[in-house]
């Protein structure tokens, strides 16, 4: 059942709600075998001067180690972190990803996507919804052998682009790509009125190698673009840069390093943007994205989620536990089409099995531990 829905912002605006300088919570990082430990283990150094030019991005891809995708982390990595911090306070919870993907999609005129969400504990958790009926789905899901190298060339300007804990390889390779590895940061803001706890992950800081975590202020973003050799790529790049924008932003990293290269993957040269410059450089290029509609898409629909999803938290309503000890969830979809807008449907309420996941999302020693049923 729809119960609620939002069109695309008009192109001209008032001045958008202010988004607040986020404010680091926590870390924890990914090891190499995936597990998760609190803190900076998987940490990486920017290294001074960037990747260097000539350096191969196709290098080490037969070695490469990937995460398995079959595996569904969902919200873990966040709840385990705000769970280990103690951190109870409500607000919208969700990964970077989300967030941008919404900021976005004012200016989103082919793929659309769908979000679950659900209410606990004063706090509306958002998190995407893979349907695997869709053709976009099933498509990028089937082994394609172009697709996972083009992936692979932005895992190894990453590889390239920090310090090494020992030199092998070729000049400035820092050793086997792993993507189970990563840094992620948990940050607490707030668009208007709505606050936001966003995780994501982060690719390096700005920093001489063994230094403790130097803060939001020294991250660095990592992207890789093909050399710009037309009028048309030129144009694809202006509108890549609005991701780019707002993936940053959101996180409060300042800095997007991106390394351009050749279609064979050989490292041309690199740039660095301000992340608040970014729309500027965008306007002078003839970019047809503005960062106003996007702020104020954002807010809308987050807005649209407190609104809606929040008065169905358990513990404001009082619903009756289940054999297990956790009530009943009460599910969402949210649902974007391209050039549309966006809709809300409740999916109504949907008991705890145990062994599962809390409304198929969230871990249910989380929950329990949000319902005050467990310590920390």
């Amino acid at each position: 059942m729809q119960v609620a829905a939002l069109g695309l912002p008009p192109a001209h605006l008032p001045p958008p709600p202010p988004y607040r300088k986020p404010v680091l919570v926590t870390t924890y990082s990914h090891l190499p075998d995936r597990r998760l430990v609190s803190g900076d283990a998987s940490m990486a150094y920017f290294r001074p001067g960037g990747a260097p030019p000539g350096a191969d991005l196709t290098y080490g891809f037969s070695e490469r180690i990937e995460r398995d995708e079959a595996l569904e982390e969902h919200l873990d990595g966040m709840c385990w972190a705000l769970r280990g911090g103690g951190e109870r306070r409500g607000g919208v919870v969700s990964w970077r990803g989300m967030m941008t993907r919404i900021m976005t999609a004012p200016f989103e005129d082919r793929e659309g996507w769908e979000m679950s969400a659900l209410a606990l504990d004063g706090s509306v958790y958002l998190e995407q919804y893979e349907n695997k009926d869709n053709v976009q789905y099933s498509y990028r899901a089937k082994d394609n052998a172009q697709w996972e190298l083009q992936s692979y060339m932005g895992y190894a300007y990453e590889a390239y682009a920090t310090l090494p804990e020992a030199e092998e390889g070729p000049e400035g390779w820092s050793g086997t790509v792993n993507t189970n590895v990563q840094w992620c940061n948990v940050v607490r803001s707030a668009i208007g009125e709505v606050p936001l706890f966003l995780g994501g992950e982060v690719d390096c800081v700005r920093a001489p190698v063994g230094e403790p975590n130097p803060g939001l202020d020294a991250t660095v973003e990592l992207k890789t673009n093909k050399v710009i050799d037309s009028e048309r790529a030129d144009a694809i790049f202006l509108k890549k840069l609005l991701k780019h924008w707002a993936q940053s932003f959101l996180l409060g990293v300042p800095t997007v390093d991106v390394g351009f290269r050749t279609d064979s993957g050989i490292l041309v040269s690199r740039h660095e943007f301000d992340t608040a410059t970014i729309p500027a450089i965008a306007a002078r290029g003839g970019a047809r994205w503005d960062p106003a509609p996007c702020l104020h898409f954002l807010h809308a629909v987050l807005s649209m989620l407190v609104r809606e999803v929040l008065p169905t938290d358990p513990m404001a309503t009082g619903a009756a536990e289940g054999t297990d000890g956790l009530p009943p969830a009460h599910l969402f979809r949210l649902r974007f089409t391209p050039r549309r807008g966006i809709e809300l449907v409740s999916l109504g309420q949907v008991a705890h099995e145990p062994g599962k996941r809390w409304g198929g999302i969230l871990p249910a020693d989380y929950v329990a531990w949000r319902l005050g049923q467990q310590e920390r």
